[in-house]
Order: structure tokens, then C-alpha cells, then sequence
């Protein structure tokens, strides 16, 4: 065999070996992510099957599981979990563009976040679902109410943190910056940006988190007839108590996958890639 031939095919082995790492390193990330989860379900099974707690009040999980099969062939639960996923990204997308644009403003300026310190602060005091009557005043029993709702709660969470890693940049790395001729938008996009990305990030999750808790109570208020929230809500007025906790899972679901598995693959592939946070 020839020498060409030789280090061809060591090559290929070192690309196939480097695919089966990866590969591993996906499992073992999915494996290390799901059974705590699996636990906790394992935990609620043998909870309700030692009858501490009556089977009316609290179902076995494979009980929800086989109500949530049901819902699903009925045609119900996917009208709810589009329209409840489909408000939370428009809304946590205005919130991320919004809280990121503004943050940075309030971060760069002094002037600026002199003034938005006191309200800011205010608004963050008032809870979520405290602003939905005074919305629904102005545009109604809509969707617009819940989406703007949801921007405008988790737009201020993006907002703070945002503008709390800006402050949060070391001096030495924006002196570094400058030294190296780094001005104007170049400056910003080179160093300020990138060095408050984990922060920035951060928001993005807590932000979403948000929002998806504040959803939930906007689709009982708001009452447009679809939506995980509003179909607990409606399970409760019949005492569906296996819906309910359907429901409730499905959220918890739907949360984590979106945390770990969108916005958490955001960090990994961005700060996490480029060594200004450890692996978790």
C-alpha cells in the first residue's frame, strides 16, 4: 500500500472516530439532562400508587401520560400547545430585540440609564399578571394583549441583564479594545457585544421563562378558547383532574426543552465555544 494511501485512510479513521465522540458527547449530554426528569416522574408514580395521596387528587404518571395519548387523538391538545408556543416565541422575540436594543443603550449611556433606573426598577416590582386588566382595557380580549403582555414582562428581564453585563465588561479588555484601534460600531461589535453575550444570554433564558409563566395566567384572563393554560383552567370548572395535571406536564415539558435545548445550544455555540463560561 502507498504512503498517500496510508495517511488517507488514518484520516478517515480520525474523522470517524471524531464523529462517534460527538455523538457520544450528545448522549451523554441527553442522558445527563433527562434523568433527573425521569426521576422525578418515577418519584410521582410511586407517590400516587402508595395511596398517601387519594388517586382522585393526585394521578399516576402513567395515568397523565395516557390522558395527555387521549387529548392528542381527540384533536384538542395540539390546537392548545400551537397557540400557546406560537405567543411565547412572538412575544419572547419582542422581548429579546426590544430588551437587548435598550439595555445596550442604558449600558453605553450614562444619561440615558440615569433615567430609566427609577422606572425600571418600578416595573419590575409589578407583577406579571397585575398589567393584564390595565391591557386589556386598551387593546381587548386579544391575542395583541398577551403577546404585548408577554414582551413587555420579559423585555425587562432581558433589559437588566443586558444592560448589567455591559457594566459588567472589564475595563482591561475595553482598554484592550481601544489600543488595538477598535472604534465606533467596529468597537462595539468586536469587544463590547461579544464580552457581555453570557449575560445577555442569561436574559434570553430568564426572560423566556418568564414570559412562559406569565402565559399561563394570560390564557385564563384573556380567554380566547385555546392554550395549555386555558385548558387547565377549564379542566378545573369540570374537574378534570387527570387534564389538569396533563396540562401542567406539558408546560414543564415545553419549558425545559426550550431552555435546554434552544437557548442553551445558543450559549454552547457562542460563549461557551469561545471559553468566556465553563461546560456545564
Amino acid at each position: 500500500m502507498a504512503q498517500g494511501d496510508v495517511r488517507l485512510n488514518s484520516e478517515a479513521v480520525e474523522i470517524i472516530d471524531e464523529g462517534k465522540g460527538k455523538w457520544m458527547y450528545y448522549l451523554s449530554t441527553l442522558w445527563e439532562n433527562t434523568w433527573p426528569l425521569l426521576a422525578l416522574f418515577v418519584l410521582w408514580d410511586l407517590l400516587a400508587r402508595s395511596g398517601v395521596i387519594h388517586k382522585a387528587l393526585f394521578p399516576t404518571i402513567t395515568t397523565v401520560i395516557v390522558t395527555i395519548g387521549h387529548l392528542f387523538t381527540e384533536g384538542i391538545l395540539i390546537p392548545d400547545i400551537l397557540a400557546s408556543l406560537s405567543r411565547l416565541i412572538l412575544g419572547g422575540t419582542i422581548a429579546c430585540l426590544l430588551g437587548t436594543v435598550f439595555g445596550l443603550i442604558m449600558g453605553t449611556n450614562r444619561v440615558i440609564e440615569k433615567i430609566m433606573i427609577p422606572p425600571l426598577n418600578f416595573f419590575l416590582s409589578i407583577p406579571g399578571i397585575a398589567l393584564y386588566p390595565i391591557v386589556i382595557l386598551f387593546l381587548g380580549l386579544s391575542e395583541t394583549t398577551l403577546i404585548a403582555t408577554l414582551g413587555f414582562e420579559a423585555g425587562l428581564t432581558v433589559l437588566v441583564n443586558t444592560w448589567t453585563g455591559v457594566k459588567s465588561v472589564p475595563p482591561n479588555m475595553l482598554y484592550a479594545g481601544r489600543v488595538l484601534g477598535a472604534k465606533g460600531w467596529d468597537f462595539f461589535r468586536r469587544v463590547l457585544f461579544p464580552a457581555a453575550l453570557p449575560s445577555i444570554i442569561t436574559g434570553y433564558r430568564l426572560g423566556f421563562s418568564r414570559a412562559w409563566r406569565i402565559l399561563v395566567a394570560g390564557e385564563l384572563l384573556v380567554s380566547l378558547g385555546t392554550g395549555l393554560g386555558y385548558r387547565i383552567f377549564l379542566a378545573q370548572d369540570f374537574l378534570q383532574i387527570d387534564v389538569m395535571y396533563a396540562g401542567v406536564l406539558l408546560i414543564g415539558v415545553f419549558g425545559f426543552l426550550l431552555e435546554r435545548v434552544v437557548l442553551r445550544s445558543l450559549e454552547v455555540y457562542t460563549v461557551q465555544r469561545w471559553g468566556m463560561i465553563r461546560e456545564l
